[in-house]
């Protein structure tokens, strides 16, 4: 063994590095083991190039791309360390009892990844590969169907629910087709119940799925996900419109005509948007809250029904001076990130099918969690008729769009609520319009 060592190390470094780079991580963790120059050559190179190119080549996307500081800095990122944790947790993941510790690490990898994927920066859509590792990881394993039985359970499930979100049901597949029709019926009774409870719309949680310190509540974000994904299932309306799904819509930048945005406008906010609504009859939305507790049995009657809407906008941005006085919501504190200036906007909102035009008045913030924030509320005869409290799905302007609830935009006692569901479209997208 010494023999062959000094064989090896004998020739130039760049040489041994350059054929490790070829090896998988676990086989480059061996070879270092095998004496303390191995060791050395493997840890202790201080430009990092061997474990920045295992982490390329692997293949994952450059960490250096990333648009947020927290997931690279020239000066602190360890390629060895990032690159060890995500096939530890690809390891974790296809094994068949993973620990509650363990399933976590997992998890959190995943959203990990997720989040610094490298944006789009051209028309031609290169897919990411770390998120294809992700899809494939994650199609080889049960990590989607766990449930936490853990202390930290609360943690676990909002964690679990990120990602799902992220995901939108797309990797919601079942063998037997009857199992998976069972699973589908019970998430979305399950979802039904945490999106029209008016117990979770406060004025301490912003009256929108976040929770009481502010954070994004991703249980609720996925719950609304579900709702609107399984009535738009159902309806015969709209049948190739849909929101992008999936983890490529969540890369920055993936929305129509984002990547040409001029420089004021960081979150992607002026052109075209669609947006679904859904909402309950108000007898039944007061049934469900009062004389049944909010229980999942209320959606088991056949006969219940939610009504979906599809609603066409264009957006602008704003200055401050010009925001109109019927705008009264609360605004959002201004960001202590000059990249990130909360921004606001105008436009004109109209019904397909159903409803009239009104004016949109609103405002996007990043928030100290990293996630885009969207506010804003319909003004119709100079008074706010609806408020609605919204997340980006993803990075900045993400395909994906923003996901939230809607209700009175003055909160009155057993103000109706629902979901909503908004992306941007192309600028020459057809449009609706002239059916109003």
């Amino acid at each position: 063994m010494a023999g062959l060592n000094k064989g090896v190390l004998s020739i130039p470094p760049e040489l041994t590095e350059h054929a490790l780079t070829l090896c998988h991580p676990r086989d480059v963790a061996a070879f270092s083991r095998t004496c303390r120059k191995a060791h050395t050559l493997v840890y202790s190179s201080p430009d990092q190039y061997l474990w920045r190119q295992l982490f390329l080549l692997y293949p994952f996307d450059d960490a250096r791309n990333s648009l947020h500081p927290q997931f690279y800095e020239e000066s602190r990122f360890n390629w060895a360390a990032e690159l060890q944790k995500r096939v530890r947790a690809e390891t974790v993941a296809r094994s068949k009892h993973p620990r509650d510790d363990a399933l976590m690490m997992v998890l959190e990898t995943f959203v990990s990844v997720v989040q610094s994927a490298s944006p789009v920066t051209g028309e031609e859509r290169v897919q990411s590969p770390s998120l294809l590792w992700v899809v494939a990881v994650l199609q080889a394993s049960n990590i989607l169907r766990s449930s936490f039985l853990i202390r930290e359970a609360e943690r676990g499930n909002q964690v679990l629910s990120r990602l799902r979100s992220y995901l939108a049901l797309t990797l919601d597949d079942y063998d037997d087709e009857e199992e998976g029709r069972l699973m589908a019926q019970r998430l979305r009774a399950r979802s039904r119940c945490q999106v029209y409870d008016l117990r979770n719309y406060r004025q301490s949680n912003a009256w929108g799925p976040f929770t009481e310190i502010g954070h994004i509540n991703w249980i609720h974000i996925e719950s609304i996900i579900n709702v609107i994904l399984g009535n738009l299932a159902e309806t015969l309306e709209w049948s190739d419109i849909r929101p992008p799904c999936g983890l490529e819509a969540t890369r920055a930048f993936s929305a129509p005509g984002t990547t040409g945005r001029s420089s004021a406008d960081w979150a992607g906010v002026e052109g075209t948007w669609r947006r679904f609504i859904c909402f309950m009859d108000y007898r039944d939305l007061h049934a469900f809250n009062f004389r049944h507790r909010a229980h999942p049995s209320f959606f088991e009657d056949s006969d219940f029904q939610e009504a979906t809407r599809l609603i066409e906008l264009k957006l602008h941005l704003i200055e401050t001076a010009n925001i109109p006085r019927s705008y009264t919501l609360d605004r959002f504190p201004d960001s202590c990130n000059p990249k990130y200036p909360t921004l606001y906007f105008a436009g004109t909102s109209w019904g397909i099918a159903h409803g009239n035009e009104s004016i949109v008045v609103g405002s996007v913030s990043m928030s100290d969690e990293g996630i885009v924030r969207w506010r804003f509320a319909s003004v119709f005869e100079n008074r706010m008729q609806w408020s609605s409290e919204g997340a980006q799905i993803g990075d900045v302007a993400s395909a994906a769009g923003i996901v939230g609830t809607w209700t009175g935009a003055h909160h009155e006692h057993q103000d109706p609520v629902g979901p909503f569901w908004l992306w941007r479209v192309a600028d020459n997208h057809p449009s609706f319009n002239g059916t109003i």
